[in-house]
């Protein structure tokens, strides 16, 4: 549980923050930010803004705390909540120089900064950056096994040549769906433009079944003329061999990239890159069996490619659609019930819901307090509750909180 102290606030607890850390910094103008783990102290920080820029006065987590990300945590939690712009400074200090080099800090002039605050501009980068890397190889991937399939008579390769087809529209559906989930929210678009990344979804999704289908139709044709006696050639081999090598190191870029940047459309285009490396294996595969068994596996393996190709159309269709239509992720709320309850005294959540647009998540819910509790008291539980969430729970990006009252029976006489 994340909060932020006002002074007053610090003042009161005087005593109890002097008890977690003897040289507890008490600094009227002060910005602190205190994390909490089931109620019980870990942490804090002091930050203090001068002109446009904030000084990390101190950073201090519970001894048998540390090495546990809190303070990575909680540096988020500051640069989510009251530190967006400008640059955060620190003085070097031999106990947080390496968790300052870690975090991003810069040493400069004898102090460590933190640029860049706004980290969209990196998601945006990095992941354009990935994509466009995947078009430019999935485009030679597919004409050389096109070309490769045509001249080399493989069906099997020519089948997996279109697949690479249908991983450059994808991976365009992904660049524009990072493109305009970047775009700032507007008045007509409150939520965000992260939704088209959905509707691109389906889109693509429909070609990929149309694709597979096509490929189908004419692999099964062949089988029932019997027109399936042209042996494919040895060198077709090779395109299928180079294919699996590329999509390999292409698997890994878009994983790694993924992760950093918490695209989870990248981390879903990785684990398709990775499904094309067993898939141009079972060409090679089929080619084989082609050349020294039967000349008819080698269209059976166009077969497979293809319905590799509609199944993954109807599930990038399936996942879209239940993003558009706010499926519920029981999971999820089941684990944000648990983390108010066990970090606040609320001991009533209710109406709690989810809607999602791209890779966010918008949160709706309402909870009860003491009815003698002020306007004031209870504003400040919402916020840090919302704040909390949304620092613990990275795809998070907005909660909405009701406060209702706890309507407590009157005593029978």
């Amino acid at each position: 549980m994340y909060k932020i102290f006002t002074w007053e606030m610090v003042e009161s607890n005087k005593e109890k923050f002097l008890n977690f850390d003897k040289d507890f910094p008490f600094i009227a103008d002060g910005i602190y930010f205190i994390i909490e783990d089931k109620k019980e102290l870990i942490g804090y920080s002091l930050v203090e803004k001068k002109e446009s820029d904030y000084f990390l006065n101190r950073i201090y987590i519970k001894e048998n705390c540390r090495y546990k990300s809190y303070g990575t945590k909680l540096l988020t939690f500051m640069l989510n909540t009251k530190i967006k712009s400008g640059n955060l400074i620190s003085n070097k200090n031999p106990a947080l120089n390496k968790f300052l080099r870690k975090n991003g800090f810069i040493l400069e002039n004898d102090q460590y900064i933190l640029k860049e605050l706004n980290k969209n501009n990196f998601r945006e980068k990095e992941g354009k950056k990935t994509v466009l890397y995947s078009i430019f190889w999935n485009i030679i991937l597919a004409v050389t096994k096109i070309a490769g399939g045509f001249y080399g008579k493989s069906r099997a390769l020519l089948s997996d040549g279109f697949n690479s087809l249908s991983d450059v529209a994808t991976s365009i559906g992904i660049l524009l769906g990072i493109h305009f989930s970047n775009m700032p929210e507007d008045e007509d678009h409150p939520f965000g433009h992260e939704k088209i990344e959905s509707i691109i979804g389906v889109i693509l999704g429909i070609i990929m079944i149309l694709t597979a289908s096509q490929l189908i139709q004419g692999s099964v044709s062949i089988l029932i003329k019997g027109e399936y006696n042209t042996t494919p050639n040895i060198d077709t081999i090779f395109w299928a061999g180079f294919s699996s090598i590329v999509k390999f190191f292409m698997y890994r870029q878009k994983l790694r990239v993924g992760k950093a940047t918490n695209n989870a459309a990248l981390v879903a285009d990785a684990k398709d890159s990775r499904n094309d490396v067993f898939s141009s294996l079972g060409v090679i595969l089929g080619i084989l069996l082609s050349i020294f068994v039967a000349p008819i596996f080698d269209t059976l393996m166009s077969i497979l490619v293809a319905l590799l190709i509609f199944k993954e159309g109807v599930s990038v269709i399936l996942e879209t659609t239940d993003t558009i239509l706010d499926k519920q992720d029981t999971e999820l709320i089941n684990e944000i019930e648990t983390y108010i309850y066990q970090n606040t005294n609320i001991t009533n959540i209710h109406d709690l819901m989810m809607r999602q647009s791209g890779d966010n998540i918008f949160l709706s819910l309402h909870i009860r307090v003491p009815m003698n509790m002020t306007v004031y008291e209870a504003h400040r539980i919402s916020e840090n509750i919302e704040n909390s969430i949304i620092a613990d729970f990275p795809g998070i990006k907005s909660v909405i909180i009701h406060v209702d009252c706890l309507i407590e029976e009157k005593k029978q006489d």
